[in-house]
């Protein structure tokens, strides 16, 4: 039977795995369904159509499953497993498309995920960043304190975004991206290094980015991705980069 406090409202249709942790003065909605190892803390609200994979863990004063706008449309929340989810972090469902965690996130404080949204897996959000409607964020992003990614762009996977750094257009894989409006600043080379890329991956990466970025922030140089796109044996890690900046480039015509 799952643990729940005397003190929490889990309403009739929700349902519950039998180890579940349900804290004081919790909310949980009638169409909520919390899967196995799953521990909610005391004063969280789900609400709406949402799922929680096994072993997510929400701290006190998190929000998940609202709807954006206050309104009573129908809204869907789908997370993976074994996510940490901090205090006062707000996850809003999606109103069309669910928004979507993948596994192992590390949400902190005061942080949001707005409607539609979709988080890959490894990723890790510091304070007070923000995610905001129907944005793509790829697996094993990092970012420093209160970045803020805008409504429906792409972040590659790899990347980190710094405190401050305003995300108003797609953005490669790989990168490390500061400023507002953001520039590429060069490889993440240590969160590269942690996940395992290969010495020489690494530095083929450093010198594709200064190609295309010319070694100034800027890009991307299409007369350099031209050159690396004709040769005949072409990093796969290069040409996942030329791919995503090459799609964002398309996107920001549309």
């Amino acid at each position: 039977m799952p643990t729940i406090s005397p003190n929490a409202i889990v309403a009739q249709g929700a349902q519950l795995a039998g180890d579940v942790v349900v804290g004081s003065f919790s909310y949980i909605g009638p169409q909520v369904t919390l899967s196995a190892g799953c521990i909610i803390e005391n004063n969280v609200s789900i609400t709406g159509r949402t799922t929680l994979g096994p072993r997510n863990h929400v701290f006190p004063m998190a929000v998940i499953g609202a709807s954006q706008d206050g309104c009573d449309a129908q809204t869907e929340c789908v997370t993976g497993e074994d996510n940490c989810i901090r205090e006062h972090v707000t996850i809003y469902g999606g109103v069309g498309a669910p928004t979507r965690l993948g596994s192992d996130i590390l949400i902190m404080i005061d942080s949001h995920v707005g409607g539609g949204a979709t988080i890959g897996d490894h990723c890790i959000f510091a304070n007070c960043s923000h995610v905001a409607c129907e944005a793509v964020v790829e697996d094993y992003v990092r970012t420093s304190g209160f970045a803020a990614i805008d409504r429906g762009v792409r972040v590659g996977a790899y990347s980190f975004i710094g405190g401050f750094t305003g995300i108003d257009r797609d953005a490669p894989p790989f990168a490390m991206l500061l400023g507002f409006p953001y520039r590429v600043r060069g490889v993440n080379t240590q969160n590269l290094k942690r996940c395992g890329f290969c010495d020489d991956d690494i530095q083929a990466l450093k010198d594709a980015f200064r190609e295309i970025f010319n070694g100034q922030c800027e890009g991307p140089n299409e007369q350099a991705i031209a050159r690396m796109l004709a040769e005949t044996n072409l990093n796969p890690r290069i040409r996942r980069l030329i791919d995503a900046i090459q799609a964002g480039e398309r996107r920001r015509r549309q």
